[in-house]
């Protein structure tokens, strides 16, 4: 934990810029992958391996500096890694198979696990909205999934391993979404026994993601680890994605999967967790709110022309509703307004 005057101090302006940063490289992440089009599990692989490769020189540097993990904050990074891992992997399926920007909205689901853990684990109360929020934001994420109305403007097959896309996608980007609440409930216990230490946690989970799509492709794929050919066919997945192969693997995916290596993972992860320490956590979770916002309506949008339906755009609305209200922003947005309120109630009783 940090105290107050690390959050009032000057340092805050800093802590601001690289939030900032990691949260637009967050915002890339998705588009990354589908740019790299390497094979959903293999992908993770390399991504996970670049970035830890990227870290270690820190994480190093940080250990020299600060100290080491201490047992308890090695093996919670671990656990929450290895969620993280299978996170990463059924996200990527669902990159494919809805978007990346749909993706990115679907993964919110973690509001609702993470209070869930929390109550379970730590008897942490859980607010009467949640019970509220809770189906909404299923409902949400169903809609946003495409699973009423088949999905926007995207082009491929209806259906794969006889199950129709948008549902498989939406599956994929529910369990992506329940991994990645398990990961913040651990990642953060991670932080609570080490104090101070950001980079060496990311390094060990980053190692721990590694095991769950090397499962994966050993008894779960027939692809194995390919990188020879990816996923798209000129942008698009093959009217039979089962057997069909994808583009052959050039340099400019290549070129990719290393942006996403060290700047999707490396600086994104590490970036927002130094910042999230620094700062209010209402203030970041608004922020946060930033990346699929920005994933879903503008970058997958110019990048890939993925239209949401319109069934579609209003499950977005109602996911990022839900997760704004759900982190007490629309409190924080009141109390601000209440108090410029005040003040110029106060300037006006001294001018008269």
């Amino acid at each position: 934990m940090v105290n107050n005057s690390v959050k009032s101090n000057g340092g805050s302006g800093k802590a601001y810029v690289i939030l900032m940063i990691g949260i637009l490289a967050l915002a890339f992440t998705a588009p990354w992958v589908k740019q790299s089009n390497f094979e959903p599990a293999t992908s993770v692989l390399l991504r996970c391996g670049i970035g830890l490769l990227a870290l270690l020189p820190f994480a190093l540097r940080e250990a020299k500096k600060i100290g080491g993990l201490n047992k308890s904050g090695i093996i919670l990074s671990i656990l929450a890694g290895l969620f993280l891992g299978i996170d990463f992997t059924a996200w990527n399926y669902s990159i494919f198979y809805v978007g990346s920007g749909i993706a990115s909205i679907l993964l919110n689901i973690q509001i609702i696990i993470l209070p869930a853990l929390a109550f379970l684990f730590d008897k942490e109360r859980i607010p009467k909205s949640y019970y509220i929020i809770a189906p909404i934001m299923i409902l949400g994420v169903i809609m946003s999934g495409g699973v009423f109305d088949g999905g926007g403007s995207t082009e491929g097959p209806a259906t794969i391993y006889g199950i129709n896309l948008a549902i498989l996608g939406t599956i994929c980007g529910l369990v992506s979404g329940c991994c990645y609440g398990i990961y913040l409930y651990t990642s953060r216990k991670a932080s609570k026994v080490n104090a101070g230490q950001i980079i060496q946690p990311m390094a060990w989970a980053t190692a721990a993601q590694l095991v769950a799509p090397a499962i994966f492709m050993l008894f779960f794929s027939d692809r194995g680890f390919d990188l020879t050919n990816g996923v798209l066919v000129n942008g698009a997945l093959p009217m039979n994605p089962e057997t069909t192969l994808g583009d052959p693997i050039t340099a400019m995916n290549w070129f990719w999967v290393l942006v996403l290596g060290i700047a999707g993972q490396a600086i994104a992860w590490t970036f927002v967790q130094y910042g999230s320490v620094r700062l209010d956590s209402t203030i970041v979770a608004g922020l946060l709110l930033l990346s699929p916002v920005s994933t879903v309506a503008v970058i997958a949008v110019l990048l890939f022309g993925e239209i949401p339906s319109a069934i579609q755009i209003l499950g977005v609305v109602i996911v990022l509703g839900a997760v704004a209200y759900q982190n007490n922003l629309h409190a924080s947005l009141l109390r601000k307004l209440r108090g410029k309120k005040s003040d110029k109630e106060t300037d006006v009783k001294q001018v008269s």
